[in-house]
């Protein structure tokens, strides 16, 4: 969270203050030029996805827009209008401690949204979802008195009061993201079925799962570990700035990947050679044979089923063979 750093005086050099604020910023300013990117390729591609997953989408994109607004009005603050003035570093700007609400918003949605993915895959297990759901609450809650508090005060040395609090919400952020991802890995492993396609495209689903919550993991936990080590600077700056555009970025990219991952399990030249092996199969066995024959065995991914606006599951993504 912003601004438990040490009041920087007239003498202390702004490389770990305002310096790290300023890379966060324009890496967080560049992975919002994607974001943007992203979401335009989804309502051009996805224009008939349920009310609901457009909305979140558009308020996560509103979000980053705010915080990005937010951060730009702290640094031209300090390091333009009051460039000549020292004296007002050791003083807090009100978008300073803002900046936080549309980040832990856009974290608190994206993390629901993939607690959702974890109860539909594990057969809607109530006790794993709502112990997600707890920590997400809490960081949610946590980062609300932040806010409130922090509002309250004026100075960046009274914010080292709260550093506590501080720590507690990067390390919930951090706790969800991995406890998710490891959710997903897990659960999709275990669907594993033996068919070498059907396997194929789950280890697809893990590797892509493990792609988009690898980035925001790490980045939360180089952040909490960045104010451990030196809760008095703005070293962690980067990494937290950024971590609103990763959860953005993150749901879009599993968001625009449907397609791609459905068509994986419906290429034709595998169910032509599946329907070939099966006529081969039927061929050999005699007229008056009694064996019975092989059963349609049905491979349901859950994991790949989206909903249509309409209301009904999309079954695209199960193979028979």
């Amino acid at each position: 969270m912003p601004a438990t750093i040490q009041s920087p005086g007239e003498h202390q050099p702004l490389d770990n203050t305002m310096g790290a604020m300023l890379v966060g910023i324009i890496v967080s300013a560049v992975l919002y030029g994607i974001s943007l990117v992203q979401t335009l390729f989804y309502f051009n591609r996805y224009r008939d996805d349920a009310w609901y997953l457009k909305s979140l989408v558009a308020i996560t994109v509103l979000f980053d827009t705010v915080h990005l607004c937010f951060v730009s009005h702290t640094i031209y603050f300090y390091l333009v209008s009051r460039y000549y003035d020292n004296g007002q570093l050791d003083f807090m700007i009100w978008s300073v401690l803002a900046e936080a609400i549309p980040t832990g918003f856009t974290g608190a949605l994206v993390q629901t949204f993939y607690t959702v993915r974890v109860w539909r895959l594990s057969k809607k297990n109530h006790v794993l979802a709502v112990v997600i759901m707890l920590i997400v609450l809490a960081q949610t809650a946590c980062g609300t008195a932040w806010v409130i508090i922090s509002l309250q005060l004026s100075t960046f040395q009274q914010l080292l009061g709260i550093s506590d609090l501080t720590i507690s919400i990067n390390a919930l952020s951090t706790a969800a993201d991995v406890i998710i991802a490891a959710s997903l890995c897990f659960l999709l492993a275990q669907s594993r079925t033996g068919f070498k396609h059907s396997d194929t495209m789950i280890n697809k689903l893990i590797l892509f799962g493990v792609n988009t919550g690898l980035a925001t993991s790490v980045c939360a936990i180089a952040s909490l570990l960045s104010l451990i080590a030196s809760p008095k600077t703005l070293l962690y700056a980067p990494f937290y700035f950024c971590i609103g555009r990763l959860y953005s970025n993150s749901l879009l990219a599993t968001l625009n990947a449907r397609n791609q991952i459905r068509n994986g399990s419906n290429d034709a030249e595998h169910m032509m050679v599946s329907l070939s092996q099966a006529s081969r199969d039927h061929a050999v066995l005699p007229t008056n044979s009694k064996t019975q024959r092989p059963q349609n065995i049905s491979i349901r991914i859950d994991t790949a089923k989206d909903y249509a606006s309409d209301g009904k599951e999309d079954e695209s993504s199960s193979v028979t063979y």
